[in-house]
């Protein structure tokens, strides 16, 4: 299923609620967030826009945005939420396993986890769990 050009955009928020959960983003973890886009999205999804840019890229745009604004990382995650459980058709199992797979390498950047990281982790799994269909 080709996923709106909006569904890219509140991923970005989630990965930027994720990398921010300490309150800034760490190099790192923007170097983590590109090779994600590269080796895990644009390669299995590689959807594009009415002027042939691919939307993939849309989520690191997004992104920077986010940290430039210094947008509020619980507040992100809550957009991305609403977003998914208004649009649950567009999480099938393989997109789902996808969003795990780069959250968790971002939250991962450094030898461990912070708590704030693994509560997002947290919600996020039960969010996902609960529009699993």
């Amino acid at each position: 299923m080709k996923k709106p050009e909006l569904f890219y955009e509140k991923l970005a928020y989630l990965f930027y609620a994720v990398a921010n959960a300490d309150g800034r983003v760490k190099k790192q973890e923007l170097q983590i967030l590109h090779q994600e886009i590269n080796n895990i999205w644009k390669s299995k999804d590689d959807p594009v826009d009415e002027f042939n840019t691919d939307l993939v890229f849309e989520v690191e745009a997004v992104f920077e945005w986010l940290e430039d604004n210094r947008y509020d990382s619980k507040d992100a995650f809550n957009d991305f939420k609403d977003f998914a459980l208004s649009h649950k058709t567009l999480f099938d199992k393989d997109t789902q396993q996808k969003i795990i797979h780069t959250s968790m390498a971002i939250a991962h950047v450094f030898k461990s986890i912070n708590h704030d990281e693994e509560n997002i982790l947290h919600q996020l799994e039960h969010l996902l769990n609960s529009i699993s269909h």
